[in-house]
């Protein structure tokens, strides 16, 4: 298993969301980041102190590749409206290599 870091970046939109549509999209979120706890894939996450225009949020997750790292990626985007690029992690302390 390797770990990655999944970091969302949300566009900018004018659009209105109605409270419904965004209760949803909430719901959505929350049970897809249950089931990553439930699988035991999520790591850590990170998110901005302060509110900024283009929100990113990080998350730390653990997949047997780059490919099932991906695909959670995927899916992540699909339910939070992030657009997010995958970086596999490397250890530094393993490697016997500093920064």
């Amino acid at each position: 298993m390797s770990e990655f870091l999944l970091l969302g970046i949300r566009p900018q939109t004018d659009r209105e969301v109605s409270p419904a549509g965004l209760a949803c999209d909430v719901a959505a979120a929350a049970a897809w980041h249950r089931w990553l706890r439930r699988w035991g894939v999520l790591r850590s996450f990170a998110l901005p102190r302060e509110p900024v225009a283009d929100l990113r949020v990080c998350l730390i997750i653990q997949a047997s590749g780059q490919a099932a790292a991906t695909r959670l990626a995927s899916g992540w985007g699909s339910v939070s409206g992030y657009r997010v690029t995958v970086t596999q992690l490397c250890d530094a302390a393993a490697s016997g290599e500093g920064p």
